[in-house]
């Protein structure tokens, strides 16, 4: 496991603390998230990053013998990863960092991944940019996320529920996701629809 010097030591800790609960939280909606991880992943090529692994449930839903450089923010979130190396065929590298401030090349990695992330991510537009420069010219960026509803009631409900979900560590339910990616430079390939107009599966690429 490579280890690099943290740019947010108070999301480290936080994160360490989550990692204790974080599978017995998501088991209700694991079933759910692995059968949508399994479809977008089929789009996963060459060399992969995901941003974001946590326990690393999401090993279980990539193709077979996949390259993958798997990061987080959370040292116990990644040894939680660990435990779990067993169950994918395919070759995969832990590092502990954090998406603003990643510590690889540019232009290096031809598949992002990331899912529930950019919902708890401090400066998401800041982070995405970092995803844009290490993704090659031709990757793709693989995304699943919980966004603000269109709808102006429902988008009106989640703006004044977001403070509560926040402190009960849900993250952010208010992001407009879309328009973040558009801002860090990338257009939207594809936008699908997967929980009303709340949870969407995305592909992004790099806009030249």
């Amino acid at each position: 496991m490579n280890n690099i010097a943290m740019t947010n030591l108070s999301e480290e800790v936080r994160f360490d603390w989550a990692a204790r609960f974080y599978d017995t939280l998501n088991f209700f909606i694991e079933r759910f998230a692995s059968r949508h991880r399994k479809e977008i992943l089929r789009q996963a090529e060459g060399n992969i990053l995901e941003v974001g692994v946590g326990t690393g449930s999401s090993l279980r839903d990539y193709p077979s013998s996949k390259q993958i450089v798997a990061v987080d923010i959370s040292r116990e979130m990644l040894r939680r990863v660990e435990m779990k190396l067993k169950n994918y065929s395919g070759s995969v590298e832990l590092c502990q960092g954090d998406v603003g401030n990643l510590p690889f090349k540019d232009g290096i990695f031809d598949t992002i991944f990331s899912s529930w992330v950019f919902c708890s991510v401090t400066d998401p537009v800041r982070g995405l940019i970092e995803l844009r420069r290490v993704l090659k010219k031709e990757g793709r960026l693989l995304m699943l996320e919980h966004v603000k509803s269109q709808n102006r009631t429902l988008g009106y409900l989640m703006d004044k529920s977001n403070p509560l979900a926040a402190r009960l560590g849900v993250g952010d339910i208010n992001r407009d996701t879309l328009a973040n990616l558009r801002e860090a430079g990338f257009k939207i390939k594809e936008e699908r629809n997967l929980a009303y107009d709340i949870v969407k599966a995305i592909v992004a690429a790099r806009r030249v």
